[in-house]
């Protein structure tokens, strides 16, 4: 059964870790289920936000995570591995999920060495995530399926046991139905209306959204 309910952050939210004249900021953006597409294009939005505020900063790291395979993590010009993934294990430890976290940081004149450095990332994004708050995100399927309408007390009771919103009804020469469901229900609720004999499915949409 595939995952649909993932922790999240309520919002965007903002940390400052300071060490030995170092400041760092961090910053939390929660990220679009729609598709990964529409998530690249967030990231890279927010991403130039925060650059433009801090124009001046030399380093501008982060690390995003859409689901438990898709993650990517970046050091910009720090020594490897002691940004990008110290910020990543922030999302890894609270599981979060489509969910940016960007760190800025501004030297102080001293240098803090690979150990200080992944203290500081991790410390500015795990601030960055309590400020902005952590809840749950439902991961939903959007399925469309076309019936006449003799069958449709046999749909809306197939609906009913797996928990599907109706987010759209149409109707021609038969009822065209447009669905949400948790994505875990998705592949079990396909089953249940195509054992309706005349149910038929019609242009599935592999788009994706929360809740």
């Amino acid at each position: 059964m595939e995952r649909d309910t993932f922790p999240k952050i309520l919002g965007p939210g903002e940390g400052l870790f300071k060490a030995k004249g170092s400041k760092f900021y961090g910053y939390a953006f929660p990220l679009p289920f729609a598709n990964e597409e529409s998530a690249e294009t967030a990231v890279e939005a927010h991403l130039s936000e925060v650059r433009k505020a801090h124009h001046a900063a030399r380093h501008v790291c982060y690390a995003w995570q859409f689901g438990p395979d898709r993650y990517r993590a970046a050091d910009d010009g720090e020594p490897s591995g002691s940004a990008g993934a110290p910020i990543h294990g922030v999302l890894r430890s609270h599981d979060l999920h489509w969910t940016l976290i960007a760190v800025v940081r501004y030297f102080g004149g001293v240098k803090l060495g690979v150990g200080g450095l992944i203290e500081a990332y991790r410390a500015a994004g795990r601030a960055a995530v309590e400020d902005a708050g952590i809840g749950a995100s439902v991961l939903q399927a959007h399925l469309t399926f076309g019936y006449t309408p003799d069958l449709t007390r046999h749909v809306m009771q197939a609906l009913q046991r797996e928990g599907g919103e109706i987010l759209a009804e149409r109707y021609t020469n038969r009822c065209l139905l447009d669905i949400a469901v948790a994505a875990g229900s998705a592949e079990r609720l396909t089953r249940s209306l195509l054992n309706i004999h005349g149910v038929e499915p019609l242009k599935p949409k592999k788009n994706e959204t929360q809740s």
